[in-house]
């Protein structure tokens, strides 16, 4: 049996390194020029290696059991962060505690589980709820969900606030010592010459004798595809014949987040620490990394259109930068050497991962996951309660591998 997969990030990677493990054929198509997708590892300061930073996704939480095993499975290694993913100080808007904002993210996560199908959070707010909790404790809660979803409270389900990022007492976290990139390089590496890469991919015909994956270069046939892109890269994918309507309503319903990191290099020692920013609707952090010492660099993200908008994104870091120097007047910044990345203008992203939005109806997150006669489909998109994850990403590839095997 021949697969293609088309897509070389976690998922599409650990798909067809299960497929070819099993003993059987695989090819991955891959538009960029780098694996990885949406996780991706570089040198802030080239030549400084404790300048690693992830311009995509960042964390290793709780109950990522499958990046765990896999890390270990080419003996790659954890970082503590020191700093917790979960407790941040908010800062710019009047005091609060982080005490305050755990108690406000407990109050409205009780509500969310007794709302109706389809309430936001901004609709959950109006109800009356607003009135239970303190205006200071309940702006922090409203900027950090938004920027961690990437959408505005308006569109924001409640079905999204019990997610298992929303912590809000101090938690371990971790990335990959020397980047996440890794990763996806060893798998990469694993599969050889089956990976292609400048490969991006237009159409996908398939019928009872196999599929033809259609690319700039040419035909690539199988006897099934794995589909590992992006949702909004999957919306102008050409499929013929035409996939059921049920399927391209759910995409057009899917929740597309907007979110962008920017990296700023210290130029003095730093704690780990992780600062909030309120009204400026994007978070900062300093971390430790596999040496056991804080890098010296600050990290920023930042999430909905609008607050990505005033933050200046689309000319460049130096507005955000000057926003992050307000922010953290105790920490030394190079903000001359900001780097910014957005993916909601990559070609091959559209998006920085997908959101749970009020537009989204029952039984989506099935449908999106299922197969289609021999197209199949993998993807954060496609993880159910792991979306926007990198343990999401990775356990739809093993999924789609499954289901391709059987």
């Amino acid at each position: 049996m021949r697969v293609v997969v088309v897509g070389a990030g976690f998922a599409g990677l650990i798909a067809a390194d299960r497929i070819v493990r099993s003993g059987q054929q695989a090819v991955v198509l891959e538009a960029r020029d780098r694996t990885g997708g949406r996780v991706w590892s570089q040198r802030l300061v080239p030549d400084d290696e404790r300048t690693v930073i992830e311009r995509g996704a960042e964390f290793v939480l709780g109950g990522y059991d499958v990046m765990r095993a896999s890390l270990a499975e080419f003996g790659l290694e954890l970082a503590i962060t020191t700093m917790s993913y979960y407790e941040r100080e908010p800062r710019g808007g009047d005091p609060v505690s982080g005490t305050d904002v755990a108690r406000c993210a407990a109050l409205v996560e009780a509500a969310a589980a007794s709302a109706s199908p389809g309430c936001s959070l901004a609709d959950l707010l109006n109800e009356g709820l607003a009135a239970e909790i303190s205006p200071a404790a309940l702006a922090a809660y409203v900027s950090r969900v938004t920027v961690t979803n990437g959408v505005p409270a308006t569109e924001l389900s409640v079905a999204e606030l019990g997610d298992v990022t929303f912590g809000f007492e101090a938690r371990p976290s971790w990335r990959v010592a020397g980047g996440n990139a890794q990763l996806a390089a060893r798998l990469a590496g694993r599969l050889g010459s089956a990976v292609s890469l400048n490969s991006p991919v237009h159409g996908i015909e398939h019928d009872a004798a196999g599929v033809r994956v259609l690319t700039g270069a040419g035909t690539v046939a199988g006897d099934a595809v794995i589909v590992a892109v992006p949702m909004a890269v999957l919306r102008t994918l050409v499929f013929e014949p035409a996939l059921p309507d049920s399927y391209y309503q759910a995409w057009r319903r899917a929740g597309i987040a907007h979110n962008a990191k920017l990296h700023i290099p210290l130029t003095s020692p730093a704690f780990a620490s992780a600062v909030q920013s309120v009204p400026g609707v994007f978070w900062t952090w300093t971390a430790t990394d596999g040496s056991g010492q804080v890098q010296p660099v600050l990290h920023a993200f930042g999430g909905t259109a609008d607050g990505l908008a005033a933050l200046g994104v689309g000319g460049g870091p130096s507005t955000w930068a000057e926003r992050v120097a307000e922010l953290r007047p105790e920490l030394a910044l190079d903000v001359a050497g900001a780097l910014l990345t957005t993916w909601n203008d990559d070609p091959w992203a559209g998006e920085s991962y997908s959101a749970l939005t009020t537009s989204v109806a029952p039984g989506d997150d099935a449908l999106i996951a299922a197969p289609c006669g021999r197209v199949h489909f993998a993807g954060e998109h496609t993880a159910g309660d792991w979306a926007g994850l990198m343990e999401g990403a990775l356990r739809s590839g093993l999924r789609a591998a499954a289901e391709v095997l059987a």
